[in-house]
C-alpha cells in the first residue's frame, strides 16, 4: 500500500488533516492514569513517525511499522529513534514496554478476525507487567455508513496536493481508490492509493483483547467516528 509515491506525500497531507501533537497528549494522558510514572512507549504501525516526534517529548520511544517507505521516512525524521520494520501480527522486539500504543487506525488494514487477534497478542506479549495497551480502531462495523466522498486539498511549501476517493463496503471491508493530483515545478503528477480496511465488531475487538489477557474499554476519546480502546492486563492472569 505505501508505496515510496505515497510516502513521499504523506507528512505533507496528514499533519495538515490530523493533530498529532493533540493525540499524543491524549496518549500520554491516558497512559498517565493506568500506569504510575510510564517511561517506555513503543508505537505500532507508526508510519512517518509523526507521532513518536511529539511522544518523545513524554516518553522514551520506538516505533514499528511494515512499510519499508515509511520506515525510511521515520528513520530520516527521528534520529536516533528505534524504528523496526516489521509485521505487526508477527514482530517480536524482544522487550516490553510500559505504554504500547497503535493509533491513526493502523489495526484496520489487518485481514479478518484471526489477523486482528494475532496482532492484539503480539502487542500485548510487549506490554511490561502493569503496563496499558492503547489502540485507536477504525470505525466499527456497527457504526459505518456505508462510504462516504472523502476530499481534501493542502498546500505547503509551495506543492499544492489534492486528494478525493469515494469510500465503499466490500463485505466486511471498506476500501477506497484515493486519488492525488501533486502540483510540481513541470506539471501535475497524479497517482493513486488503494486502501482495504477491515470493518471489525465491538465484539471481534474485545475478544481479541481478552484472548490476550486483557481488558479493554473502548473510550470516547480522539475521533468522534472511533474512540480509543484503553486494555490492561487481567488481575491473576499469568503469560499472554
Amino acid at each position: 500500500m505505501y508505496d515510496d509515491q505515497f510516502a513521499e506525500v504523506y507528512d505533507r497531507v496528514y499533519c495538515a488533516l490530523y493533530d498529532y501533537a493533540e493525540h499524543a497528549e491524549l496518549i500520554g494522558d491516558l497512559a498517565r492514569r493506568h500506569v504510575s510514572d510510564p517511561v517506555t512507549l513503543l508505537d505500532v504501525g507508526c508510519g512517518t513517525g509523526e507521532h513518536l516526534r511529539y511522544l518523545a517529548k513524554q516518553f522514551s520511544v520506538t516505533g514499528v511499522d511494515l512499510s519499508g517507505s515509511m520506515v525510511r521516512v521515520a528513520r530520516r525524521k527521528l534520529g536516533n529513534v528505534a524504528v523496526h520494520q516489521a509485521d505487526m501480527r508477527k514482530f517480536d522486539l524482544g522487550r516490553t514496554f510500559d505504554v504500547v500504543c497503535s493509533m491513526y487506525s493502523s489495526i484496520g488494514y489487518l485481514g479478518g478476525p484471526e489477523e486482528l487477534r494475532a496482532a492484539i497478542s503480539r502487542m500485548a506479549a510487549h506490554v511490561a507487567p502493569g503496563g496499558v495497551l492503547i489502540v485507536e480502531p477504525w470505525i466499527l462495523r456497527e457504526r459505518w455508513n456505508g462510504g462516504v466522498l472523502a476530499h481534501a486539498t493542502v498546500e505547503h511549501e509551495g506543492v499544492t496536493i489534492s486528494r478525493m476517493g469515494h469510500w465503499r463496503t466490500e463485505g466486511a471491508r471498506s476500501q477506497v481508490d484515493m486519488h492525488y493530483l501533486v502540483s510540481e515545478p513541470d506539471g501535475v503528477r497524479h497517482f493513486v492509493d488503494h486502501q482495504d480496511l477491515a470493518l471489525y465488531s465491538l465484539e471481534e475487538y474485545k475478544n481479541a483483547f481478552a484472548l490476550a489477557g486483557f481488558q479493554a474499554s473502548l473510550l470516547p476519546a480522539g475521533r468522534a467516528d472511533r474512540g480509543v480502546f484503553v486494555a490492561v492486563a487481567r488481575t491473576g492472569e499469568e503469560g499472554r
